[in-house]
């Protein structure tokens, strides 16, 4: 009898373990997913969105709904168009174009106040490196509460109609996550040069033609560059022959803003000039003016886009070099121009505020009778574009560079999907 107790006590003793037990695994496995109103499980947000699957090799990027109220101002939302990268976007998280238009269509149905978004977000990750183990292949790093939980040698996969894509997951992010960045910053480079080259259309000096021709081939061939391109940014070949071709057009571009710098200062060594004289040195030198903002702007352009296309694998600093050294000579030869046109005005007795000079030669004999009756006769008028371009000249002061110290490239990239389309957050 003994024995039966011992035995009942034993098998009620290892249903109990085996319910606890069950009803944690239970608890594990639902710790990372909600239900929707749908009935479907969808993922619950992580701090981590590049997580480990059940194969070590594959890794998940999880999509999350957000309120539009996470989003305070809508107009940093940048809108990838490229097809390209919209492909790589789908391949990566598939159907996420088409996320945010259900989502809001189900909020709408529930009558539900508010709009809703989809969210994905790329996680930042070292670049790869190549792998000792497997021949043709990267290796990659996922990490875990307590640091790195593993590695994974990833191979490149040939896809259908033969555009090379990564079978992995981890691959394909950073490939992406490097796109719309690249996206970014080239599409902000490009409208950049656009302005640039139209301010250089509005300068109308036929005694520079060949040096106007060769700032406007400058520019053409930066912004051909920086006109966005996937297949630049997929094939390193051709992404490192563009940075090679910026180098050379940077050399370009320090050459011809040397010119101008020395022109001006030129410029600035022609004293005991008459009114007249200056006048038409004055519209000479604001040409050269004009060309010289356009090159330093062109100049800055050219780093940022060497930064681009490095894709964050060199440092700012490094694209940057060149910069304080001409922009000092720009500051040098603008200081010349400042310090000529102030003794000019002082000697020649210019008002720039009453836009008026004081007469002087035979001008000055003729108006001297009445000018004892009225000062006024004392002055000549002067034009205001003559005034404008005295001040300009004269101010001294190079235009607000400051070097563009954002690094993209090391955030998470957090893509938006809103009424079908899909857009890009950069980081604060």
């Amino acid at each position: 009898m003994k024995l039966v107790v011992i035995g009942i006590c034993i098998v009620i003793i290892v249903v109990i373990i085996a319910l606890l037990g069950y009803k944690k695994m239970k608890a594990k496995c639902t710790e990372h997913v909600s239900e929707r109103e749908d009935g479907n499980l969808i993922p619950k947000h992580e701090n981590t969105l590049l997580q480990p699957d059940r194969n070590k090799d594959e890794l998940v990027i999880q999509m999350e709904m957000i309120p539009a109220e996470a989003i305070p101002d809508e107009g940093k939302l940048v809108e990838i168009t490229d097809s390209k990268v919209l492909a790589h976007v789908d391949n990566l998280v598939p159907g996420f174009a088409q996320a945010g238009v259900a989502g809001n269509n189900a909020i709408q149905a529930a009558k539900t106040e508010g709009e809703v978004l989809y969210r994905a977000i790329i996680p930042n990750g070292a670049k790869l490196s190549n792998s000792k183990a497997m021949e043709g292949a990267v290796r990659g790093i996922y990490h875990g509460a307590d640091g790195i939980q593993g590695h994974a040698n990833f191979i490149p996969d040939e896809a259908q109609k033969g555009t090379a894509m990564a079978a992995n997951t981890a691959v394909a992010a950073m490939g992406v996550a490097s796109m719309v960045v690249g996206q970014y910053y080239m599409t902000q480079i490009n409208a950049e040069l656009r302005e640039i080259s139209d301010g250089i259309s509005k300068i109308s000096n036929f005694q520079d033609n060949e040096f106007r021709s060769r700032v406007f081939s400058l520019i053409a061939h930066v912004k051909k560059i920086a006109d966005f391109q996937v297949e630049i940014l997929e094939n390193d070949e051709l992404r490192l022959s563009k940075i090679v071709q910026i180098d050379s057009l940077e050399e370009e571009c320090t050459k011809l803003l040397g010119q101008v710098n020395l022109t001006l200062v030129g410029y600035a060594k022609k004293e005991e000039l008459n009114y007249e004289a200056y006048e038409k040195e004055l519209k000479e030198a604001q040409n050269w003016y004009a060309y010289q903002k356009a090159l330093l702007d062109v100049l800055y352009k050219i780093s940022d886009l060497r930064y681009t296309l490095h894709m964050g694998a060199v440092s700012r600093e490094q694209c940057v070099t060149l910069l304080p050294t001409y922009t000092k000579q720009v500051e040098e030869a603008q200081t010349r121009l400042a310090e000529w046109h102030e003794s000019t005005i002082t000697r020649l007795k210019i008002d720039l505020e009453e836009i008026r000079r004081e007469r002087n030669g035979l001008d000055r004999a003729i108006h001297l009778i009445p000018g004892l009756f009225n000062d006024d006769f004392k002055f000549r008028a002067i034009s205001k574009r003559t005034v404008g371009m005295i001040k300009d000249q004269a101010s001294g002061e190079v235009n607000d560079h400051p070097y563009d110290i954002t690094d993209l490239y090391s955030e998470d990239v957090q893509l938006i999907s809103k009424d079908g389309k899909v857009y890009y957050l950069p980081a604060e």
